[in-house]
């Protein structure tokens, strides 16, 4: 491996990826991506054959926004790859304490609510971006006091931005987020929210992009976990990776490094990974002081994850049905949840007549952090699971636990949204740059990661035009 590269990537999911893809392409950049992990995905990670032949499963929950019309289609095609997508799911039922039931059954309109109902999905759909733009510091109860007065078209309009933010109440809701993602998807395929899944799972996503850095001409390294991003007199020089293998477990090794150059440096990991890799004492630190304390101060401000990988004997839920199911708060662990049968929307990820279950609960940070508390919270949600979905054990293949500390990027809270989310470009260091759902760019999960590669990627192309 050549020790000197045009573009450094750290990180390979699907920013990282969609940063390096679009450069090795659009820019003639020779690219190096680098991930700590064994495979490629990040976030996004898919296993084929796992636990046995005809299954796939994914890490963590992902029913993708907009399918064949969002950000991650988009990123693709940029790059000149075809994603394949399920069917658009049908409805959203809502899990009442009881049972599920529909959307309407949740939240009675009248006739005039109904009418009420229309006409705000119009006044969202004309919506420009600055009074979008002007809400993304206040929070969704506020903007729907302000301009909804029927009480039923506000609880419809809240549940609706629970899915979009995996946030339980309106008052922490960024309203210019929710409105965002609801015009786009109004103007996109003329519902408040439409969601699908990828035939191929997540792999779908992050397949393409990794086939076209290598054809042309880059390289991935897995494996690797970039110890420093070397920054002197305000210049990134490149990243310091590991120069030989540890025979020390990891909380007793320091690696001996190596450095690999590159011209310029592109960070893929979540802000609250920063700290690994850039120095934040205030004492030595190459970055601004007013930086590293808005990247600490806001660091922690994330949901998690904590559910199980369900494979079912027989289906458990209607096979032909293609829904999201979902309730505001469960019984016995307390916290939203979601759900979605992979199986009912790809054939390709469970074996012909058997069911994949996707489920998880939303949890804060300190929930999903604690691995005693994720403990507590995944036997009390598998009671809830129980209920919900009675014959379950009956049924049961077998099930695998898991978490994600992280999984929306920033918590979609007032204030941390829009521009009001980390820049692309480090400050002072014009060689430099960010791109994941931690950073400018909108859109749910991995909408936000591909919407944000497309940003980076553009700055970066914009500056080597003006260099040549």
């Amino acid at each position: 491996m050549t020790k000197k590269y045009d573009v450094i990537v750290i990180g390979a999911g699907i920013a990282g990826l969609g940063v390096g893809a679009i450069l090795a392409k659009e820019g003639r950049q020779k690219v190096l991506v680098l991930d700590r992990f064994p495979k490629i995905g990040g976030r996004t990670m898919s296993y084929e054959g796992y636990p046995g032949p005809g299954w796939r499963v994914d890490i963590g929950l992902h029913l993708i926004e907009l399918g064949d019309k969002c950000s991650c289609t988009e990123l693709n095609a940029r790059v000149g790859r075809k994603m394949e997508w399920g069917p658009f799911s049908d409805t959203v039922d809502f899990w009442d304490g009881n049972k599920f039931i529909n959307v309407a059954q949740l939240v009675p309109m009248t006739k005039e609510d109904k009418i009420a109902f229309r006409g705000l999905l119009a006044t969202i759909a004309g919506l420009d971006d600055a009074e979008i733009e002007s809400w993304d510091n206040r929070s969704l109860e506020e903007w729907l006091d302000e301009n909804v007065p029927q009480k039923a078209v506000q609880d419809l309009f809240i549940d609706m931005g629970m899915i979009m933010t995996t946030i339980p109440h309106a008052i922490d809701m960024a309203a210019g987020e929710v409105l965002w993602i609801a015009k786009q998807n109004l103007l996109k395929v003329k519902q408040v929210l439409q969601a699908s899944y990828p035939l191929d799972g997540m792999d779908g996503i992050t397949s393409g992009l990794s086939e076209v850095i290598k054809e042309n001409g880059g390289e991935i390294r897995v494996n690797c976990d970039v110890q420093e991003i070397v920054i002197k007199d305000k210049k990134a020089l490149g990243v310091k990776v590991p120069s030989h293998k540890h025979i020390y477990q990891e909380e007793y090794r320091i690696f001996e490094t190596e450095l690999i150059e590159g011209d310029r440096i592109v960070c893929a990991l979540p802000i609250y990974k920063l700290g690994e890799i850039i120095d934040f004492n205030p004492k030595a630190s190459p970055m601004p002081r007013w930086w590293v304390k808005r990247i600490t101060d806001i660091a922690e401000e994330r949901t998690g994850l904590i559910g199980y990988m369900i494979g079912l004997k027989e289906p458990i839920v209607d096979p032909q049905k293609k829904c999201f199911y979902t309730a505001l708060k469960l019984k016995h662990s307390g916290f939203p949840f979601q759900c979605f049968a992979a199986s009912n929307f790809s054939p390709a990820v469970a074996p012909a007549g058997k069911q994949l279950l996707h489920t998880d609960i939303v949890v804060e940070h300190a929930q999903a952090g604690d691995k005693f508390e994720r403990g507590r919270l995944l036997a009390l949600l598998w009671e809830d699971l129980k209920e919900m979905y009675p014959g379950l054990e009956e049924k049961l293949e077998w099930r695998l636990p898991y978490y994600v500390d992280g999984c929306d990027g920033l918590a979609r809270q007032p204030g941390l949204v829009g521009n009001f989310k980390p820049g692309l470009h480090a400050p002072g260091i014009p060689n430099l740059y960010f791109a994941g759902d931690t950073y400018l760019g909108r859109g749910l999960a991995t909408n936000g990661a591909a919407l944000s590669a497309m940003k980076c990627a553009d700055v970066i192309l914009n500056e080597m035009k003006k260099i040549k």
